[in-house]
């Protein structure tokens, strides 16, 4: 018999950051997705080669969220199912707020902390008899 103890927040918490991620994007990179939207955004972002580090931010700072969405959507399925997501992604997540944040100090990388914690917090299973 397995007993766990679960709190489902990952999912929620990774979703969230995705969410905030993508919303941001025209806040933080009008020109870039303005640029990308009056191209036509299919082949935009290397349509002009004067533009692509200027449509090329805008395209990959959306792209992170939508990938981290994804991610997001898969761990919250886990937690509906009443899987911990693994702790690899704990540590994987806290990896990454490390490398952001070594590189960006003033940025949202701090905000995977909360998946992380919440990731490794999590309860092992305890099987009995085992």
């Amino acid at each position: 018999m397995t007993q766990t103890v679960r709190r489902p927040l990952v999912g929620w918490s990774l979703l969230v950051i995705a969410g905030l991620h993508v919303l941001s994007a025209p806040v933080i990179y009008p020109d870039s997705l303005r640029s990308t939207w009056e191209a036509g955004v299919v082949l935009a972002v290397e349509a002009d080669p004067a533009l692509i580090a200027e449509r090329g931010v805008g395209f990959w700072y959306v792209t992170a969220g939508l990938g981290l969405g994804l991610l997001g959507g898969v761990v919250r399925s886990l937690e509906r199912r009443g899987d911990a997501p693994p702790r690899a992604l704990g540590w994987g997540l806290l990896a990454l707020t490390g490398w952001g944040a070594a590189l960006m100090p003033v940025s949202g990388f701090w905000a995977f902390l909360v998946p992380a914690v919440l990731t490794l917090r999590q309860p092992r299973r305890v099987t009995a008899g085992a």
